[in-house]
């Protein structure tokens, strides 16, 4: 039986160039994805604390509100009344004019933490939005690397790099709390979502 010799496939740089840059791509592309699930995480968790603050300045309202109807029908002087029962309604009145007090103290309290949720809630998905960019860009770069690879084509490798570097560039600004709040990022963005 005859050998037939198997040709050994020569890497060209193209084919290093590629390989090292989809390496790193990928591993910055698999850890912004962890980073943008955990933003994801905390933005659920902010909202539900802004719903159940809302929820609760709902439920403080709404008691502040009785306890003012029930302070207002005591206050009503009751005709024929003695003057141990005047003081007794009176007591009344004043305590539930109190826990009216007492609610829309509270109420204000429940609002305040409402909003400080919602404005977490806000910067949270601004960053996430940053992340989100961030794996868009990186997925058609590497995408567009990969083609790179089968029609051995340099200048779609330096076309590739385009995505790439403002995936990296998107996701570095996410991890280092970098505002990157501009009309063409804002374009890109609603462009992607």
């Amino acid at each position: 039986m005859a050998e037939i010799p198997i040709e050994a496939k020569v890497e060209g740089p193209l084919d290093t160039r590629v390989g090292a840059a989809v390496v790193l791509l990928a591993t910055f592309l698999g850890i912004c994805s962890v980073k943008g699930g955990n933003i994801a995480q905390q933005m659920q968790q902010k909202q539900g604390d802004r719903n159940n603050s809302w929820a609760w300045y709902q439920a403080r309202n709404l008691r502040e509100a009785v306890y003012e109807a029930a302070a207002e029908e005591m206050s009503i002087p009751r005709p024929n009344e003695s003057t141990t029962e005047r003081q007794i309604r009176e007591t009344k009145a004043a305590d539930y004019h109190n826990r009216a007090e007492d609610q829309k103290q509270k109420k204000e309290e429940q609002k305040a933490e409402a909003e400080r949720a919602e404005a977490a809630y806000k910067a949270l998905m601004a960053k996430d939005d940053q992340f989100d960019l961030c794996e868009a860009a990186l997925t058609i770069g590497l995408a567009m690397m990969g083609v790179t690879v089968l029609i051995k084509k340099k200048w779609l490798f330096w076309l590739a790099l385009v995505p790439s570097v403002i995936g990296l560039g998107m996701g570095v600004a996410g991890f280092l709390g970098m505002d990157t709040d501009s009309p063409a990022i804002n374009w890109a963005i609603n462009l992607l979502s």
